[in-house]
């Protein structure tokens, strides 16, 4: 009966992963936000490399900002089931970057006569050298406790589900075609893009779209709401960097305009989610 009963109870966070998100994700998000979103322009001075349009920098500075709020809240409610839908995302962004880190290690600052600047950039490949298999360490651990594969309880309605699956092939098309044929992609892409640049914001958006396969694998409403928080922002953060750089967006390219209707679309249906969650029957 023991064994049963605690079956029934959702697997809470082990001391590993509450350390691995407290002690070392949220820091890292907030710092990487102040010195992408903050100081998007000044990236020669505060950040791994240099960005030639700052508005690449506020987007990567948007998705760190945006990651931290579940990050937090997740921490804080000491359920895997509410932290478990984010880890493929956070997985694919740490991944990605740690492979673009290593494609483009010769634009990175190294040999800056600045300290500051070469402090920042051993920080950052130390960061991605390291985290990716931390996270899968937590990942693996978490999935092995009694209760921490139950999912669908609270099941998404079907346009929602639906409207997940549009939102996951948008930015897997995007961030796959930025990561894999970069030059190719950057024609098609609404700003000015430099490989490695374009890689790094693929790293996001296809970190965007495996979060939005996992809320329609996971199909739960509870269980979704703490990503849905941080997609809601991610999306509310980046129509902020589009009215910040307006300038900078090529808006006779046809993507500027699917982009922003892809944010708006992803802040309606993230944000239907968060209200459904809030109800009492939730």
């Amino acid at each position: 009966m023991t064994a049963t009963t605690t079956e029934r109870h959702p697997a809470s966070l082990t001391y590993y992963s509450q350390f691995v998100l407290f002690g070392l994700v949220l820091p890292l998000l907030f710092i990487a936000g102040v010195q992408l979103f903050i100081l998007s322009a000044q990236t020669e001075t505060y950040f791994a490399w240099t960005f030639g349009a700052p508005v690449s920098a506020a987007f990567l500075g948007a998705g760190y900002w945006a990651a931290m709020i579940h990050a937090y809240t997740g921490a804080r409610s000491n359920s895997w089931a509410f932290v478990r839908t984010s880890l493929p995302a956070a997985l694919t962004a740490t991944t990605l970057l740690s492979i673009t880190t290593f494609l483009h290690l010769e634009s990175f600052h190294l040999a800056s006569p600045l300290f500051i600047t070469r402090f920042v950039t051993w920080v950052w490949i130390a960061v991605y050298v390291f985290v990716p298999p931390i996270l899968a360490i937590a990942w693996v651990t978490q999935s092995r406790m009694p209760g921490a594969n139950e999912r669908g309880k609270h099941p998404l309605p079907a346009w929602m589900r639906g409207g997940f699956a549009v939102l996951a092939a948008f930015a897997l098309f995007s961030g796959l075609g930025l990561f894999l044929v970069p030059d190719a992609m950057s024609v098609l892409w609404h700003w000015p893009v430099t490989p490695l640049a374009a890689r790094a914001v693929s790293s996001w958006l296809c970190a965007f779209g495996a979060t939005c396969v996992t809320l329609v694998f996971e199909n739960d409403i509870r269980n979704g709401a703490g990503t849905c928080s941080s997609l809601f922002a991610f999306c509310l953060l980046q129509l902020v960097v589009v009215a910040r750089y307006a300038g900078a967006i090529d808006w006779g390219k046809p993507m500027a305009i699917t982009y922003v209707l892809f944010l708006v679309l992803g802040a309606v249906i993230t944000g239907a989610n968060l209200r459904a969650y809030r109800k009492p029957s939730h």
